[in-house]
């Protein structure tokens, strides 16, 4: 006989039953309502692993019915796709422990789809109850980063097989440059004791051709040191030794030393002097090359009788010079080429100008060396000027190059 404190207890045991299944019809039908806002495929699984509900983009995606998928436990799904080794443990073990795992990769043969590689994200809810299971497609992105990294292997292969060519070039201009020096510094001494008389008086035409021997080396002897230059400044041994200089008595010694040449072209060097010292930190030889360098250019581009003309300014920041002339002027389309190795450009006054092409290379790479940099603006067939700036505060007092 059933007491009536035992029909009271089971009465409320099935009350409390029924409300825990409404509650959880409840839950279903919300988590229904938010996953179907969802774009990327979604599926809801009991405790058991079993499917309770999934989203439109899940059946969607996967081109499977309902019927296929609600009650079947998620290994069952699209003839045992799911069924793989590490998601079972993930599934089964890891998550109750742990109640999420995050971005696990699959990668599967699907009937419909083909080959694909699922991102999956978990998380229990619901104290355990119900587990979200996320589904992201990342076939198309893993694609494009295994093409990166290939092409990324492919490049730094060829990028290696430059330098290595890139190294035996210079190698080989340095050995070959040093080799040609010496026999063509002894041609030199032996042209310049002629020319004396050591052998005794040489007769006009005698003297004539030994001159043209004489200037020929001579100018043998500049693309040679202008080879050794770029090869050493490419390779890294090139060194700056900076200190503070007087940059007005520098260019004073650089016009010097361009006195003779621009005379003999029958032009003229206007330096516009500050009023105040300048003082900037730099190696002074070398910065002396390079201004030379610009100073010789704009006297061969320019037609004999024209001016040169030099200007300085210094601010807080930098020390500015800049060499302006009237010659033959260069093209837009010309300028990027400037600085490159063994470029020249094609002008009026380009094939009666002896050059090699290296020495705005070899300019610009020693101003990169100090910090500083060179910039031209021209006007075709009227006037050119570059400018150099150098930094005013020195990070180093020994600087070099390096690839």
């Amino acid at each position: 006989m059933i007491h009536t404190g035992q029909r009271k207890t089971t009465h409320n045991k099935v009350a409390q039953q029924e409300n825990r299944i409404q509650a959880l019809t409840q839950l279903l039908s919300y988590y229904k309502e938010i996953t179907e806002t969802v774009r990327e495929p979604f599926i809801i699984l009991d405790k058991e692993l079993y499917v309770v509900t999934a989203n439109h983009a899940f059946y969607r995606t996967f081109k499977v019915l309902k019927r296929d998928t609600q009650d079947k436990r998620i290994y069952e799904l699209g003839n045992n796709q799911w069924n793989a080794p590490e998601l079972r443990e993930l599934l089964e073990r890891i998550l109750p422990k742990h109640r999420v795992f995050n971005n696990f990769k699959v990668t599967h043969d699907f009937p419909v789809l083909g080959q694909r590689t699922m991102l999956l994200n978990a998380r229990q809810v619901d104290s355990k109850q119900l587990i979200l299971l996320a589904m992201e497609d990342i076939t198309s992105q893993q694609k494009l980063k295994s093409d990166s990294e290939k092409l990324t292997r492919t490049l730094i292969q060829e990028r290696d097989k430059l330098k290595q060519l890139n190294g035996a070039k210079d190698e080989f201009v340095a050995l070959a440059s040093h080799q040609l020096r010496t026999p063509a510094t002894v041609i030199k001494q032996y042209a310049a004791m002629l020319t004396q008389g050591y052998v005794g008086k040489l007769s006009k035409d005698q003297t004539n051709m030994v001159n043209i021997v004489y200037k020929s080396n001579e100018r043998q002897l500049e693309i040679i040191e202008d080879l050794l230059r770029v090869a050493r400044v490419d390779d890294g041994k090139v060194y700056l030794e900076k200190s503070a200089c007087d940059v007005t008595q520098l260019i004073d010694a650089v016009v010097e030393k361009q006195a003779v040449l621009f005379k003999t072209r029958e032009q003229t060097i206007l330096l516009h002097k500050p009023r105040e010292k300048m003082v900037a930190m730099m190696d002074r030889k070398l910065m002396s090359m390079v201004l030379e360098n610009l100073l010789d250019n704009a006297g061969k581009y320019s037609k004999p009788g024209s001016e040169v003309t030099i200007d300085m300014s210094q601010n807080d920041e930098f020390t500015t010079i800049a060499v302006h002339d009237t010659g033959v002027g260069i093209r837009k389309v010309d300028r990027h080429r400037l600085f490159k190795k063994f470029s020249r450009i094609d002008n009026s006054l380009s094939i009666a100008v002896n050059g090699t092409g290296l020495g705005l290379y070899w300019a610009k790479k020693i101003l990169d060396l100090h910090g500083g940099d060179i910039k031209v603006d021209s006007k075709l067939h009227k006037e050119s000027t570059f400018t150099v700036r150098l930094p005013i505060a020195a990070a180093y007092s020994l600087s070099y190059i390096t690839d």
